[in-house]
C-alpha cells in the first residue's frame, strides 16, 4: 500500500474519533439544555399557582369582611328601629305619668271636700284614699319603668358607639387589605417576569429624588393654609391609605411641566386624604390649590 494512502486512512481514523467526542459532547449538552427548559417551566408553573393561590385567599378574605360589613349594618339598622320604638313608648308612658298625675290631684281635691260628711262619705273618702294609693303605686310602676327604659336606651346607645368604632375598624382593615394585595401583586408580577425571559414590565414602583423606592402615587392639592404657629406652609391633598399614602411620604408639586416644591406627609392619612407641610419651594413660586401632586417625577 502506498505511503499516502496510509497517511490518508490514519487521518481519516483520527477524524472518526474526534467527530465521536463532538457527537458525544452534543447529546451531552442536548440532554443538559433539554433539563434546563423543563425546570424552567416548571418554575413558571410554581410562580403561577403561588399568585392564584393569593388572588384566591384575598378573594375570600374580602368577601367575608363585606359579609361581616353588611351584618354589623344590619344589626345597626335593627338597634335604631329598637330605639325608635323605646322613645315612642317612653313618650306613651310620660303621658300616661302626666294623666295619672292630674287624676291624683282631682281624687285630692275631692277628699278635702269631703272632709266633713258622714260616715257614708267617710267610707267613700276611705275608699278614695285607696284609690289614690293604688294611683301612687301606679304612679312609682310607671316611673320604675321609665328609668329601667333610660337605662336601656343609654345601655342600646353605649353598644351603637361601639358597632360604630368596629364598622370604623372594619373599613380600616379592608383599606390595609387592599394595600397589602396590591403590593402582592405588584410583588407577583415582577418575579413572573424574571421567570419568563427578563423581560421589563409596567409597574407602579418607582424612585423618588432621594433614591427610595417608593408607590408611583399622583393626586390633586385640595387646600393650602399658612400655621402661624410652626410657620410652615400646610397641604391637604386627595390621596390618603386607601392610595398607599404613608406617613413622611414625599410628594413633588407640579402644574403643567412646572416645578413647584415638594411636601412631606407629617401625619397618619385618612382613608381619602393626607396632610403635609412645604419642606422646598421653588423661588418665586406658590403651591395652589388644583396643583397636581406625585411621589415620582
Amino acid at each position: 500500500m502506498h505511503v499516502l494512502t496510509k497517511t490518508l486512512v490514519v487521518l481519516a481514523a483520527v477524524f472518526s474519533v474526534a467527530l465521536s467526542a463532538l457527537v458525544i459532547a452534543y447529546a451531552v449538552n442536548t440532554d443538559r439544555i433539554a433539563a434546563d427548559y423543563g425546570n424552567a417551566l416548571r418554575r413558571v408553573t410554581v410562580v403561577e399557582a403561588t399568585a392564584a393561590q393569593n388572588n384566591a385567599s384575598y378573594n375570600s378574605e374580602k368577601t367575608r369582611l363585606e359579609a361581616d360589613r353588611a351584618h354589623l349594618n344590619n344589626q345597626i339598622l335593627g338597634l335604631k328601629k329598637e330605639m325608635d320604638t323605646l322613645a315612642t313608648e317612653n313618650a306613651s308612658l310620660r303621658t300616661a305619668v302626666v294623666k295619672a298625675e292630674s287624676e291624683r290631684q282631682a281624687i285630692v281635691n275631692k277628699i278635702a271636700e269631703l272632709g266633713e260628711t258622714t260616715k257614708t262619705q267617710a267610707e267613700i273618702i276611705k275608699n278614695y284614699r285607696d284609690e289614690n294609693s293604688a294611683l301612687r303605686q301606679s304612679d312609682l310602676d310607671h316611673r320604675t319603668r321609665a328609668a329601667e327604659l333610660d337605662d336601656r336606651i343609654a345601655d342600646l346607645e353605649s353598644q351603637r358607639e361601639v358597632l360604630e368604632q368596629n364598622y370604623r375598624a372594619l373599613q380600616e382593615q379592608i383599606a390595609e387589605a387592599k394595600r397589602n394585595q396590591e403590593q402582592m401583586l405588584n410583588g407577583t408580577r415582577s418575579g413572573s417576569a424574571g421567570a419568563v425571559g427578563g423581560a421589563s414590565q409596567p409597574s407602579a414602583i418607582g424612585v423618588n429624588m432621594a433614591g427610595v423606592v417608593t408607590p408611583d402615587i399622583k393626586a390633586r392639592v385640595e387646600a393650602v393654609t399658612y400655621d402661624d404657629t410652626l410657620k410652615k406652609t400646610i397641604v391637604k391633598i386627595s390621596a390618603g391609605a386607601n392610595d398607599r399614602v404613608g406617613r413622611n411620604m414625599v410628594f413633588h408639586i407640579v402644574r403643567g411641566d412646572e416645578f413647584i416644591g415638594r411636601i412631606q406627609i407629617n401625619q397618619d392619612p385618612d382613608l381619602k386624604h393626607a396632610i403635609g407641610e412645604m419642606i422646598l419651594t421653588n423661588q418665586g413660586k406658590q403651591v395652589q390649590v388644583g396643583d397636581t401632586v406625585q411621589t415620582n417625577l
